[in-house]
């Protein structure tokens, strides 16, 4: 687990031990103005608990996500048909390769974004006349470097 998201879920746990603080303070307290300052401060504690919720999930879903979109992408070329073919061709993993990483929420490993940018690589050749295409093929291949480059630099 990456360093950033272990710091979110670190700060998830913290609150949530502050809100059941809260909870028990709330319990045995009796002045009003003690309960409002404390239910104040389990509120400010949630909506930080979404923030943080929220970055996890998007740090979570950003590879899937580039995956997704480059299929998509290819699929719109009509280089593609289905995410199936997809995971196999570009890929080069099963055809529910894709659909499983979507549906259980899981990272892909470096070696398959860096054998999706390859088979990029491979194609925009096809495309070069065609500057729209090619380009956006660049943009996903530089946002694919992008992503392997950021995973690698927090192995140092």
């Amino acid at each position: 687990m990456n360093l950033e998201k272990t710091a979110i879920n670190d700060r998830i746990a913290a609150l949530m031990k502050d809100n059941k603080a809260i909870n028990n303070k709330l319990k045995y307290t009796s002045p009003e103005s003690e309960k409002k300052a404390l239910t104040d401060k389990k509120s400010k504690n949630n909506n930080e608990l979404r923030k943080e919720r929220t970055k996890r999930y998007n740090l979570e879903q950003e590879d899937a996500e580039f995956i997704k979109e480059c299929c998509q992408y290819l699929q719109k070329l009509g280089i593609v048909k289905s995410q199936r073919q997809f995971s196999q061709q570009f890929l080069e993993k099963s055809q529910d390769y894709l659909g499983v990483i979507i549906c259980e929420k899981r990272q892909p490993p470096i070696n398959i974004l860096h054998r999706l940018i390859q088979n990029l690589i491979q194609i925009q050749p096809i495309y070069e006349d065609k500057y729209t295409i090619s380009n956006y093929l660049d943009t996903l291949i530089n946002k694919g470097n992008q992503i392997i480059t950021q995973r690698l630099l927090k192995y140092l």
